[in-house]
């Protein structure tokens, strides 16, 4: 059997797909899996030994240069890619006219979601066989990926989710050696202002954290969250003055590829970050993680972490403070089992996202 699984991006949605491969293998163990995705979400399903062969597809960067002649040559070989196998089943996980469309290029029975369930509702023109389902958009994508597929391809999945992904862990060679601490990764950016967890907040959070022995990364992508990252960790290590080596917190010195950051997410001990692909990626190679919501709901999510997982708060309710405080300690339990209560210093609230109101 030889499978195409279409799911273009984001990282966050491609993280709560992954778990459709191993299901795919325990029931076909012989299966051959083909993957169409976005260039730059391209590694994170390379780190899959499961699925077979990775096919990139570059639409936002070829519509920036359609007239090109590169740019032709690349949409050419792309067709040549999803042509070169017939297919037993092209699945539209991503349920977009776009993917929908994009799909229709590979040979074999085109598989979605139905007129109700799909995420934009003419995308099911373009499917041969159609899912009817009580399953909207606005439910967990981990349950509604899992069983579109085995619809498409009649079995029954079982057990929790397996996300397969096979990362090295690495110590960013940016942490200095003298620095042995152990560090977290906080994801306090997102291109959403509504899911912003305040800022204060995070402060709190990062020295909290270096009190227990644990050191603070904060991520960032663009000019905008590198700025607040630098604020962030100017804040927390002027209250908690250290050396120029060992300090309580730092920003990531670029913005890495997600080669890169599989590989931090996966060397660090701790993940606490908003609705973000980054804070699925890292639960999803293992590492305890915590998801704080604002501005969205985690019953959209109901995501089920391979190692140690914990969500706080919902749309228009951010968790406090406290409550994060006390959900690190669950992740962390295990490997931290000597570690003291929590301060009573720490207050029960704090602000909203920047630019936010209850």
């Amino acid at each position: 059997m030889r499978v195409l699984l279409v799911k273009t991006s984001s990282m966050g949605d491609i993280v709560h797909a992954l778990p459709v491969v191993a299901d795919i293998h325990a029931a076909y163990p012989e299966a051959r899996i083909d993957w169409l995705v976005e260039e730059a979400y391209a590694p994170l399903v390379q780190a899959h030994p499961g699925v077979e062969r990775v096919i990139p597809l570059a639409l936002r960067r070829w519509r920036k240069h359609l007239r090109q002649a590169e740019t032709r040559q690349q949409w050419a070989d792309l067709v040549r890619s999803l042509r070169v196998h017939a297919f037993d089943a092209v699945i539209d996980l991503q349920g977009l006219v776009k993917s929908a469309v994009i799909a229709r290029l590979a040979r074999g029975p085109h598989i979605g979601l139905s007129w109700a369930s799909s995420r934009e509702a003419l995308a099911p023109l373009f499917y041969d066989r159609r899912m009817k389902t009580p399953l909207r958009r606005t439910e967990a994508a981990v349950q509604r990926y899992r069983e579109l597929a085995a619809w498409a391809l009649d079995y029954t999945p079982s057990g929790p989710p397996r996300f397969g992904l096979k990362v090295q862990a690495q110590r960013p060679v940016w942490l200095p050696a003298a620095a042995s601490r152990p560090y977290a990764v906080l994801l306090s950016a997102t291109a959403k202002p509504r899911k912003l967890w305040a800022e204060d907040c995070w402060t709190q959070l990062a020295g909290w954290l270096w009190t227990r022995g644990i050191a603070s990364v904060f991520a960032w992508g663009n000019a905008a969250e590198l700025e607040r990252a630098e604020r962030l960790s100017a804040s927390v290590n002027g209250a908690y003055p250290s050396d120029a080596v060992d300090r309580p917190a730092r920003p990531a010195p670029e913005a890495f590829g997600l080669d890169v950051w599989m590989q931090v997410l996966a060397a660090a001990d701790l993940v606490v970050g908003v609705d973000t692909g980054l804070l699925y990626l890292g639960a999803a190679v293992g590492t305890p993680a915590v998801a704080i919501y604002s501005g969205s709901s985690p019953h959209s999510v109901e995501f089920q972490s391979a190692g140690p997982w914990r969500s706080l708060g919902d749309a228009g309710r951010p968790p406090a403070v406290q409550d994060v405080l006390a959900a690190v300690e669950d992740v962390l339990a295990p490997r931290w089992r000597e570690a003291s209560s929590l301060p009573a210093s720490v207050p029960a609230d704090c602000g909203m996202g920047l630019g936010e109101s209850p």
